[in-house]
């Protein structure tokens, strides 16, 4: 895949921190960060990151969600200057969290549960302490979506207007952190990522939609490419062939792609289109 243009140079990094979430991503970066020669660090929460991480870092800090002070204490003992924040976070587990003075202060001073105020909230607090929050794409823009067709499977032009209204509406939506995904069939959007996520959320248009919808991924238009960068891989897929979803659009140099020869082989197998698309004007 073509890679996206960075002002990092990955090669000049010695020691890497991970603020890690749930899903692949933590672990698949911490793999090419060691290949690259990077010490890796990783603060992990419970509940939500894979204990698999352990096999890719040199140590890890175990925290709950809302433990800011733990979280910074250790990366700071590890001096730890840089630091990605990969991997998402259960939302509707944040309803009952119990995060600590640091982390209680933050939110009081922020008075947002929008996961874009909150992200560049902690990067600053982060910033604040010498540990600078970079790209998290670093070691992963190889896997970033090219503008292609990427499967056999071709799309229609009534579905090349699906996409255009699903695109259209995900800018239209992207201020207000709502998400990164729609569902769309026969020019109307059936279903809207919220709380839920990616994956319910293409169940639940499915459901809606009826077979031969088509999902329209893409980054918000102030998306920060810090953090919370869409991504898919072969569940996505998998999902969409239980509703019978006929296309997935991604948004090209802004959208994390997994396993890329597993998800078109699978695509390719039940007709799932998969085309990557310009980014939003």
């Amino acid at each position: 895949m073509k890679a996206e243009s960075t002002a990092w140079d990955d090669t000049s990094l010695k020691t890497i921190g991970i603020i890690a979430g749930n899903g692949t991503l933590p672990v698949r970066f911490a793999r090419e960060a060691k290949k690259n020669g990077c010490k890796v660090y990783a603060v992990c929460h419970y509940k939500e990151t894979d204990p698999a991480l352990e096999e890719f870092v040199d140590d890890l800090q175990w925290v709950k969600i809302g433990e800011l002070n733990k979280l910074i204490n250790f990366l700071k003992s590890k001096k730890v200057s840089q630091a990605v924040m990969l991997g998402g976070v259960n939302r509707i587990r944040l309803f009952g969290i119990k995060p600590d003075l640091r982390g209680l202060s933050l939110i009081y001073r922020t008075r947002s549960a929008k996961d874009d105020v909150l992200m560049r909230a902690i990067a600053d607090e982060l910033n604040g302490e010498g540990i600078e929050i970079i790209s998290s794409v670093i070691f992963l823009q190889e896997s970033l979506v090219e503008e292609r067709l990427l499967t056999k499977s071709k799309v229609s032009e009534s579905e090349m207007d699906d996409i255009e209204v699903g695109a259209n509406a995900l800018k239209a939506i992207g201020s207000q952190d709502i998400g990164q995904l729609v569902v769309v069939k026969d020019g109307v959007i059936v279903a809207v990522e919220a709380i839920e996520g990616t994956d319910r959320a293409i169940l639940r248009g499915g459901e809606l939609g009826g077979p031969g919808t088509v999902v329209v991924k893409f980054a918000k238009p102030t998306q920060d490419m810090r953090f919370d960068v869409p991504t898919i891989g072969v569940t996505t897929i998998e999902n969409m062939i239980k509703v019978k979803a006929r296309v997935l659009a991604l948004e090209a140099g802004r959208c994390i792609l997994l396993d890329e020869d597993q998800v078109v082989k699978l695509a390719n197998k039940h007709k799932i289109a998969i085309i990557g698309c310009p980014p939003l004007a």
